[in-house]
């Protein structure tokens, strides 16, 4: 079993191995000022990993499942496939201030929404997620701003607060929003049951990010797909606009 520490290095990463079978896979553990997220007993490059977990306070899961499978094969893919480490590629995936994101949980309270998507072109299923891919905020704010200006979407914006973007990960986890709206930085979501992955202009430069870890959306989308068993729809913006 491996173990993700939020506080701690274990030589080049955060990565620990652990002998400790009592957790699964996805589990969110405390153990005194740290949080570890177990990332289970299959991980990308296991070679390199040297330090071994020694607990030195008492240690409890604070949130099981905190991490699906899908989200954690999806995690250890970039990883893999980046050639780059799990502290560079987690920061994708959730915010490592975990006590904050923890005492936020507690105080979410869901407000029930209401879907009218009859002028919608897309297949959009209201019962399920849908999750809409855009190269850049012009994008949505200029040649798309009439298709995205419906009060039952959500978007996602890298430049959200931290609380923001904790709230908007809880709704998606507790499947409280069905269309989700977002660039590339922010498709790392722990969808609950995504239906489709609508992909506009991808051809668009704005996809391949070029910081660690350097990826293609297009590539991810893929992965998505498969885990995931969704649709993938492609479209240029022209086919939304009325």
């Amino acid at each position: 079993m491996y173990l993700f520490s939020f506080k701690q290095f274990a030589w080049h990463d955060r990565v620990f191995s652990s002998s400790l079978s009592i957790w699964k896979a996805g589990d969110l553990i405390q153990c005194g000022w740290d949080f570890l997220l177990n990332l289970g007993d299959e991980i990308a490059f296991p070679e390199l990993i040297r330090t071994q977990f020694t607990p030195i306070s008492p240690y409890e899961v604070v949130y099981p499942k905190f991490f699906d499978q899908k989200f954690l094969a999806l995690l250890h893919r970039m990883v893999y496939q980046r050639y780059s480490t799990y502290n560079n590629v987690l920061k994708y995936f959730v915010s490592f201030e975990i006590p904050q994101l923890l005492a936020r949980e507690e105080k979410i309270k869901w407000k029930t929404k209401k879907l009218n998507i009859s002028d919608i072109s897309l297949p959009f299923n209201e019962s399920k997620q849908n999750l809409v891919i855009i190269p850049d905020n012009r994008s949505r704010e200029n040649q798309l701003s009439d298709f995205f200006s419906n009060d039952f979407i959500t978007h996602l914006y890298s430049t959200d607060t931290q609380n923001r973007k904790d709230q908007n990960r809880r709704e998606i986890k507790k499947s409280k929003t069905w269309i989700i709206v977002a660039t590339q930085s922010e498709v790392f979501q722990p969808f609950n049951n995504l239906w489709t992955i609508t992909f506009i202009d991808g051809y668009k430069r704005y996809y391949h990010n070029q910081q660690d870890p350097r990826y293609d959306i297009s590539e991810v989308v893929k992965k998505m797909q498969e885990l995931r068993d969704c649709e993938v729809i492609k479209l240029d913006n022209q086919s939304l606009i009325k």
